[in-house]
């Protein structure tokens, strides 16, 4: 038996002992993780249930808008609940795919938040770049169990094409980085309690990670996460 043998066979079993379910839309099994639940609610409603908590049999689809789209559309929730349901409107009179959506980016900023609130959160160009270095310089397997955990590096999506390169250079010598595009300048600066911020980084540890998961999912779901090229300046934004 070579060396790679017990690895691979490890693997396998690893991956069968994820749950697994199979999405109505495509017809394919995925682990649950990469999946989203819905259930039939009151007056046979069909609504997210995005913490896999709500009682009653679970209607799973792959985590992104156009499948939801079609799942509403082919009457794919119908099929598996076997009775006539009616997908669940937002309270702006939204369709489901889309009050998932918001939802979805209201639970990432709100991710966001935490993590200012818990001081793990630092904005500005200058004190990122500090807090970069800070972590370049860092033995991190020597540092703790909060240290191996990966940093948030936030740009705002209609910032400049110069100003995310300047920050993605300083954190390509930072290991366990991952980069977030998704929220404009407004919402950073919303978040940080300003009118417009461009750059922010969760430190490593717990509400990263939280951040990093929400941030996914929300990209997953939209399916196109590419920011925007030079709409605002570094300049235009004080920070």
């Amino acid at each position: 038996m070579t060396e790679e043998q017990p690895r691979t066979e490890a693997s396998t079993r690893r991956v069968k002992n994820v749950p697994e379910r199979r999405c109505l839309v495509t017809g394919e099994v995925h682990p649950r993780d990469v999946l989203m639940r819905f259930v039939i609610g009151p007056d046979d409603l069909v609504v997210p249930d995005l913490d896999n908590r709500l009682p009653g049999r679970g209607l799973w689809l792959l985590g992104r808008r156009d499948i939801v789209a079609q799942a509403c559309a082919k009457r794919a929730f119908a099929r598996g609940a076997r009775r006539a349901v009616t997908p669940m409107t937002g309270p702006e009179g939204e369709s489901l795919e889309a009050f998932v959506e918001v939802e979805l980016f209201r639970r990432a900023v709100n991710a966001l938040t935490m993590a200012r609130k818990a001081g793990d959160y630092v904005t500005g160009f200058e004190k990122v770049r500090g807090a970069l270095a800070g972590l370049a310089g860092l033995d991190r397997s020597k540092a703790g169990p909060r240290s191996v955990e990966p940093a948030a590096l936030l740009c705002a999506c209609d910032a400049g094409a110069d100003g995310r390169q300047k920050v993605a250079q300083l954190a390509a010598h930072v290991n366990e980085v991952e980069r977030i595009d998704i929220f404009d300048a407004a919402t950073l600066g919303q978040v940080s309690g300003r009118e417009r911020s461009v750059h922010g980084l969760v430190l490593p540890g717990g509400a990263a990670r939280q951040v990093c998961d929400a941030a996914n999912r929300l990209m997953m779901y939209r399916g196109d996460c590419a920011p925007a090229d030079d709409v605002v300046t570094d300049e235009d934004l004080m920070e």
